[in-house]
């Protein structure tokens, strides 16, 4: 995990590592992403900004979170081939918060809006929900406060490299033990 500290050599490197991730999208996208991403720094001033990148999906995630950890984020942007979302990892929570009812999915927690340009991430319903994912993580951003960006895309890529090893002896653990209890039942 490579937490960056605002104003460093690290800070620009993890800034063009970032860029990199940005560029595998189609301009419209990438530019949209960027743009929504530089509002939301501002909006969530001294959150932690954790960055994912799920290459076999095809998205770049930047969890907004009061901790290091991503799962405790109070939203989320993610871009994908197709568009750019904003999800609340409380979503389901913020129904009510929603009365124009731009959240969408069904899951048990999570719910995203989507975002075609940055006057759909101004309107007020929008910001309605971020203040209530706020109240809600009772967290209060400091204006001018900076948080640190973490990027935690090489991690992925070091536990995707193993899956598949442990998959396989998994899968191979299982296969031997099916022929064992036929073998065991050619013999009864």
């Amino acid at each position: 995990m490579a937490t960056k500290p605002e104003g460093t050599q690290a800070t620009r490197e993890t800034e063009a590592e970032l860029a990199r991730f940005f560029a595998r999208y189609e301009p419209a996208i990438m530019k949209l992403g960027q743009a929504l991403r530089a509002k939301l720094r501002q909006r969530l001033a001294g959150l932690f900004e954790i960055v994912y990148l799920y290459e076999r999906q095809g998205s770049l995630v930047l969890t907004y979170s009061p901790t290091e950890r991503g799962f405790e984020g109070l939203c989320s942007l993610a871009l994908e081939a197709d568009g750019v979302k904003l999800h609340f990892g409380r979503g389901a929570e913020l129904a009510k918060a929603d009365p124009g009812k731009l959240l969408q999915g069904r899951g048990k927690t999570v719910r995203h809006v989507e975002l075609r340009s940055v006057a759909d991430y101004e309107r007020p319903e929008i910001e309605a929900l971020l203040v209530a994912a706020l109240q809600l993580g009772n967290v209060r951003p400091e204006a001018g406060a900076k948080g640190a960006t973490i990027l935690k895309a090489e991690e992925q890529k070091q536990r995707a490299a193993r899956r598949p090893t442990a998959a396989r002896t998994t899968a191979a653990r299982t296969t031997a033990a099916r022929g064992a209890k036929k073998a065991k039942k050619a013999r009864s």
